[in-house]
């Protein structure tokens, strides 16, 4: 097997334990918001339902909310929607006409990762919940080795995950920056069917010596590699 063969299964080993110790969690913290509320259907019977709400949502990708009603005498939801909020602003929205049980799916946009909030509502009740959105694609950034001499050629493969670790098409900005932090190479590269983008540089043949660092970022993903550059040493 191949260098690159092996990193790139090891890779997906590492995320995919990563992924099942990630879900585990969420199982744990999923946030469940219990209300009573009146129905305009029926203003004197107070109607319990059950939202459900992730901790974690990703960004760019569809975020689906289920709700429940709790006591099947009485009558149905209603309509029920969701709002993703960053403070005052609204990132997302969604809304369902829902009886027994429904959802309220939407996509949410390509934003920056971090602390949001979820207001759920349903027949004249509010309640809101602390979420967190993660970025929704996942970049790993792999060399060919990890120590070059000068004139070699650093050979750089980018894999490209969606959350739930299935390859994607997506566009990448490959930058790498040599030992004195002078940025020398820039290039935008697509994943290809499998989530895989491969590029190269050609070391010149006096390059500054040291440690040269590679990043990787699409949208709000990013991922960075240090390599080596150093000169050749006879034996």
């Amino acid at each position: 097997m191949g260098r690159w063969s092996f990193v790139t299964l090891v890779v997906l080993a590492l995320v995919l334990v990563g992924a099942l110790v990630a879900c585990d969690e969420a199982d744990v913290t999923s946030t469940t918001v219990t209300t009573t509320a009146v129905l305009p259907q029926d203003a004197g019977n107070a109607d319990g339902y059950v939202a459900l709400v992730p901790s974690v949502l990703r960004s760019g990708e569809t975020a689906s909310f289920s709700f429940t009603l709790t006591d099947k005498d009485r009558p149905g939801i209603g309509t029920a929607s969701v709002s993703v909020m960053n403070k005052s602003e609204v990132v997302a929205e969604g809304a369902a006409e829902i009886v027994d049980t429904g959802t309220v799916e939407f996509k949410l946009p390509s934003v920056a990762a971090g602390d949001y909030e979820v207001v759920v509502k349903a027949a004249g009740f509010s309640e809101s919940t602390p979420v967190r959105i993660e970025a929704g694609t996942l970049l790993f950034l792999e060399t060919d080795k990890p120590i070059y001499k000068p004139g070699q050629t650093i050979e750089m493969r980018v894999v490209a995950l969606n959350g739930e670790l299935r390859p994607v098409q997506a566009e990448a900005t490959v930058e790498i920056q040599d030992a004195k932090g002078i940025k020398i190479f820039k290039k935008i590269v697509t994943t290809d069917e499998y989530g895989m983008a491969v590029t190269e540089l050609p070391l010149s043949t006096e390059p500054n010596l040291g440690v040269w660092k590679l990043s990787a970022y699409s949208g709000d993903a990013s991922t960075e590699l240090d390599v080596r550059v150093e000169k050749y040493v006879l034996p």
